[in-house]
């Protein structure tokens, strides 16, 4: 399995038609008898007969002027400033947040699902633009292997075959699955006019699989072909073996193959054209950056929706304060949007004041951050020969659980706004099953647990015993110095676990010792009682954290090496046979929810860490802010940048 990252936290048409109208009509001058006819009687008589009788004159049609509106310039604050916009250069939310409304995504992710933007559509199984087929693969055969390794086909190695079971290959071509993909982009124009191809988004694919390119994408290398079909259609083929529940979001967003192209990829990080003004096929195009204070963006001339009235704005300006303010920072008054990375939780009781005043409107949402503790259940052997494994019995680990208030964790860390989770991934997760088991806050029955797997206080001292052994119920409770959430998150649990006669305590290492390889290391060293960590939350469960097989350990112990991530030593036959069931599924093939779900059921149950909750996103609008959305899944708050728009006095 290739690595999960863990969190430890320091703390992305047709030309608008200025059509004049045709001038409205004039009618003919109506002409005017001169005198006064009253005393000329004569010549007035002389007149009327020389010319036809006058006939009433009607009055002119006004020509109607509309009031024009005033210009909606919206602004949006950023915590910091972007170093570049190349497609594969700064990667921080700043740069992230003005590349989407230069470069339209091919697909969004939100709501913990995917959804088409510059696609015609998203590819499935279903519709056959997305195929599953059966490949021989034979020695040399660069394959995903059973371990999820990329590695040239060879005798011994293990993989995984086209009928989903585990086999050896031994010099026989072995039937393996791999699947292909076709996407096809709308009908895209970069802002010079020229029209975005299938070859662009190939170059985008070369690009960012150079090794020159600053940011190299993983997924690159997952891939065993990306060609153009056609005019706008590209075909994604991936490894044997390699079948991931997200197939549809391997393409590449297109670059300016024809502006591009004849620099080398070493080169483009430091070409205006790529990286301080680049050519858009978005929204918007750069018209100016003031270093150090900020970045303007008017509409792409060529935007493929123009004609629907897109964008709304007349103007997008990204000014660029300081990050991570506990208050409101000096300048907000100025700004339509603080952007995520402006304002830390902290800042919320400020932002309550604002909101009150309807200066300002709050939006949270859920984050991919999941704080949980970790039990140590079977640790390393070194470890395990110097202390009590305490947490093998899931009662223990309920009984924890229900003495732990978690609620009141939420309460004084989130100000409220997270939700107490009880599974591996966040309450409003699309998967989430409503029936996963509750551990609710209830010292008493936790004591009562405890009582009954055998841990009863003989002495009298308020701690604990191991009646097998009369060693006091006293462990140790470790996370990484540098989060001041998660120290506060150790010091409850300490107080919280005294009420249930167990003694804690609390101590922490710099994240380089915490999050050090095994076997040294404390967290992938398995060298721990309890450990209070983060995982990532992905749209896709990540069930693997927890499969036996991904125990981190010797591989001469029967380990799979300590590259693993189930660092809790937990292996429960039942969850491993849903897990793998899962992961052998795509998402649009039956039974991919039901095996997901009654993963985390299981989890649930067993317990082999106590899920807290998930971080939160954090960002602020003035009123007159329309089309906004913070959303749990989609990674930057400026998603939607073409949809964005500004209420005006009267519209």
């Amino acid at each position: 399995m290739a690595r999960l990252m863990l969190v430890f936290i320091l703390f992305a048409g047709a030309l608008t038609a200025c059509r004049q109208g045709a001038p409205a009509g004039q009618s003919n001058p109506t002409p005017v008898l001169s005198g006064d006819v009253d005393s000329t009687p004569e010549s007035a008589t002389v007149v009327a007969e020389a010319m036809p009788a006058p006939t009433d004159t009607p009055a002119p049609t006004p020509t109607i002027t509309p009031t024009p509106l005033p210009p909606k310039d919206l602004v949006v604050c950023l915590g910091s400033e972007p170093a570049d916009l190349f497609l594969y250069g700064d990667d921080s939310a700043a740069a992230v947040a003005v590349r989407n409304a230069l470069y339209e995504s091919p697909y969004t992710s939100l709501n913990y699902d995917y959804q088409a933007l510059a696609l015609e559509k998203l590819p499935n199984l279903a519709d056959g633009d997305a195929v599953l087929e059966t490949v021989d693969a034979t020695e040399g055969t660069v394959v995903v292997n059973a371990n999820e390794q990329i590695s040239p086909l060879t005798r011994g190695m293990e993989v995984v075959n086209a009928a989903g079971e585990r086999v050896v290959f031994e010099g026989e071509p072995i039937p393996m699955s791999r699947l292909v993909v076709d996407f096809t982009f709308k009908p895209l124009v970069w802002s010079d006019g020229t029209p975005v191809t299938a070859e662009d988004s190939v170059y985008s694919f070369q690009v960012a699989g150079d090794r020159a390119t600053p940011r190299l994408d993983s997924q690159v290398r997952y891939t065993a072909d990306y060609a153009a079909v056609d005019e706008r259609t590209v075909r994604w083929t991936g490894l044997p073996g390699y079948l991931d529940p997200a197939y549809m979001t391997h393409v590449w967003a297109p670059l300016p193959a024809h502006q591009l192209a004849d620099f080398t990829a070493a080169e483009l990080p430091a070409l205006d054209e790529a990286a301080r003004a680049p050519l858009s096929y978005g929204a918007f195009v750069v018209e100016s950056w003031t270093p150090g204070e900020s970045l303007r963006l008017t509409p792409n001339p060529n935007y493929y929706r123009a004609e629907e009235g897109l964008p709304h704005l007349t103007s997008l300006t990204f000014r660029f304060l300081s990050a991570g303010n506990t208050n409101l920072p000096a300048g907000y008054e100025g700004c339509h949007i603080l952007a995520e990375n402006v304002l830390s939780f902290d800042a919320l009781p400020a932002l309550d004041e604002a909101v009150a005043g309807n200066e300002l409107v709050e939006h949270v949402a859920t984050a991919n951050v999941v704080e949980q503790v970790i039990f140590g259940i079977d640790s390393s052997a070194d470890y395990e020969s110097a202390h009590v494994p305490w947490f093998q019995d899931p009662r223990v680990r309920q009984a924890i659980t229900q003495c732990t208030d978690r609620q009141a964790i939420v309460d004084e860390l989130t100000f409220g706004r997270a939700k107490v989770m009880d599974t591996f991934v966040p309450n409003d997760h699309a998967l989430h099953p409503d029936d996963a088991v509750q551990w609710a806050y209830d010292p008493a029955a936790a004591n009562a647990l405890l009582d009954e797997a055998g841990f009863i206080d003989n002495t009298g001292d308020g701690i604990r015993d191991n009646i097998a052994s009369t060693v006091p119920f006293s462990i140790t409770l470790g996370t990484n110095s540098e989060s001041d959430l998660r120290r506060q998150i150790t010091q409850m649990l300490q107080e919280d676990l005294a009420e249930c006669g167990i003694q804690v305590n609390p101590y922490t290492l710099d994240a380089g010792a915490w999050f050090a390889p095994g076997p040294a290391g404390t967290v992938f060293g398995r060298r721990f009682d309890l450990a209070q960590i983060a995982w990532l939350n992905r749209i896709q469960p990540d069930c693997g954290l927890y499969l036996t097989e991904h125990i981190p350990g010797p591989i001469d112990g029967g380990f799979n090496g300590w590259q693993g991530v189930n660092i809790s030593g937990w292996s429960n036959e039942e969850y491993d046979t849903a897990c793998r069931a899962a992961l052998l599924l795509l998402p649009d093939q039956p039974g991919y929810a039901e095996a997901h779900q009654e993963a985390m059921r299981i989890f649930a149950r067993e317990l082999p860490a106590m899920p807290l909750f998930a971080r939160m996103r954090l960002a602020a609008t003035t009123p007159d802010v329309l089309n906004f959305r913070l959303d749990p899944t989609q990674p930057s708050e400026l998603w939607n940048a073409h949809e964005l728009d500004l209420l005006l006095d009267g519209s």
